[in-house]
């Protein structure tokens, strides 16, 4: 006999386990709102349950289910046609409030064809969406296309996509994205550094990127729903693929299996596929690819993951800011930019230390003063010197890629902004805490030796007592650091007196958010 409990029952999900001989499992457990079959899921992971039979574990993603119902409805998790106890709840859960569709017009897109995705959103089935076939197919071939001319490599179709152009010759019904995959010529970190420089290429052909630690997320710029996911796989020493998402199966993959890509068919549309794809198949899903997995999830089901081809987040982060900068412009200088052009005595030559797309630059420049400009994100560098040429603004304002854990090549941006004037401003808005702290020493420690009596230095940055407020931007990369200290090491360690401090909110809001942020200027002695 196996029995099972819905241990919790939330807005996201419903998690719980059943129980029952080996030889039974894993079984199959179903969603249902009243009298509806909403959707099926495998309790196929094992559960650490203390109980003398044999335990499994199941998700089923709820979110696009509550807009249906409402307080009558009935939703429960059902074995075998019989609800199984909901923890807390006796054998169904009812919501309080009305959804905003009902159950009956669940009903009819369900015989319509539509389907709950992993993440339990609902959607018309990939099978039947031909719109969306024909959009992703071209993306793919755009991003295939890109990807030979500038980098030499073939992008196949690989994991849920190979899957279904496998198994079904198509697209699997629940998917919302495509799967593309390439076997780079390096290995591990290489590997790794080399899907970067591909995530900027991507970029700079118009493309949004998302640089994941094993894939990037690319997006249609005019259809930011449209997302193609490219995978980098490489042979490690031994000769075996390596696939730092991972896999769930088994066998090996030796470099003898790899032998290039033929063509095949997903529905009406043409791609590549690895040749002798159903052994790449089961490489990825294991010897049980061809029974369809209600419900599978690759945290639970993950063989193997080689760590060493993670792209970190020291390389995650210029692929993020190229994107940024790509997508978003500030078409006025920051509060502090305010501030600091109008604090008297500090030099006219700004020299603007990591400036993002230039709003400040320009700020500066518009009164009057003589910029250079210098991040590590060349695509916010060539979109700040072409704004600049176009505003006229060229015989004052210039833009520098820059990487500022260099000291030769921030001595060298130094003896350029000297060329201007004697005297210069280093500039640091919202820059110190998007950067390693042994980036932060080294840049502070070459200002500070290159820096002369007469030269100031104006930053802002957020601060340990930011850490934990909410964020509009939850993708920056931020490193949150104690003003008391930095103004210790900045006056006896670098050589500059503190002519202005405050660490307070108000200083840098943006739309629903406050930061807590440290502003300084600060003389060398």
């Amino acid at each position: 006999m196996v029995f099972g409990c819905v241990e919790e029952i939330n807005r996201k999900q419903a998690t719980g386990w059943v129980v029952g001989p080996e030889d039974k499992l894993p079984v199959q457990l179903a969603l249902y709102l009243d009298d509806l079959k909403v959707r099926t899921v495998w309790s196929d992971q094992p559960n650490s349950a203390n109980t003398v039979g044999a335990a499994r574990s199941f998700r089923i993603p709820l979110r696009g289910v509550w807009p249906f119902c409402d307080p009558t409805t009935q939703v429960s998790v059902r074995l075998d046609g019989v609800p199984i106890p909901i923890a807390g709840k006796g054998i169904f859960k009812r919501v309080g409030t009305d959804g905003e569709y009902t159950v009956a017009d669940l009903r009819e897109k369900l015989a319509q064809g539509y389907v709950f995705t992993d993440y339990g959103d609902l959607q018309l089935s990939k099978k039947l969406d031909v719109d969306w076939q024909a959009a992703v197919i071209g993306m793919y071939d755009r991003v295939a296309e890109l990807l030979q001319s500038a980098h030499g490599y073939e992008a196949f179709v690989v994991y849920g996509s190979l899957l279904g152009q496998v198994r079904e010759q198509g697209f699997i019904s629940h998917d919302d994205d495509f799967d593309v995959a390439y076997v780079s010529r390096l290995s591990g970190p290489d590997a790794a550094a080399e899907l970067r420089d591909i995530g900027l290429t991507m970029i700079d052909a118009g493309f949004e990127v998302d640089q994941r630690r094993t894939a990037l997320h690319i997006h249609d710029s005019d259809d930011p729903d449209l997302r193609v996911d490219l995978f980098h796989l490489y042979f490690d020493d031994a000769g075996n693929l390596q696939m730092p998402f991972g896999r769930a199966g088994v066998s090996e993959l030796p470099r003898a299996a790899w032998q290039g890509t033929e063509p095949g068919r997903m529905g009406e549309h043409t791609v590549r596929v690895p040749k002798h794809a159903e052994q790449w198949v089961e490489h990825i899903y294991g010897s049980s690819w061809q029974i369809p997995q209600p419900g599978f999830n690759w945290d639970r089901a993950r063989t193997a993951q080689p760590t060493d081809g993670f792209v970190t987040e020291q390389l995650r982060q210029p692929v993020y800011w190229a994107n940024f900068y790509a997508h978003h412009t500030a078409s006025v200088g920051s509060q502090f930019s305010g501030f600091v052009g109008g604090y008297p005595g500090l030099p006219s030559m700004v020299l603007d230390i990591g400036c993002g797309d230039g709003r400040d630059s320009f700020a500066f420049a518009e009164l009057g003063r003589r910029v250079i400009g210098a991040d590590r994100s060349h695509v916010g560098v060539e979109h700040a010197s072409k704004r600049a040429g176009e505003l006229g603004l060229g015989d004052q304002l210039s833009f520098e890629a820059l990487d500022a854990g260099n000291p030769e090549a921030v001595e060298r941006l130094i003896a350029r902004a000297r060329e201007f004037e004697d005297t210069v401003l280093f500039y640091m808005r919202f820059f110190l805490h998007s950067i390693p702290e042994d980036v932060q020493d080294r840049l502070l420690a070459v200002v500070a030796q290159n820096a002369r009596q007469g030269d100031a230095l104006a930053a802002e940055f957020r601060t340990d007592k930011d850490a934990e407020l909410k964020k509009v931007h939850g993708g920056h990369y931020r490193r949150y650091q104690n003003a008391v200290d930095f103004a210790r090491r900045l006056e006896s360690e670098y050589g500059f007196g503190i002519d202005f401090e405050i660490e307070s909110t108000g200083l840098a809001p943006y739309n629903n958010e406050d930061p807590v942020v440290y502003r300084v200027i600060a003389l060398k002695l």
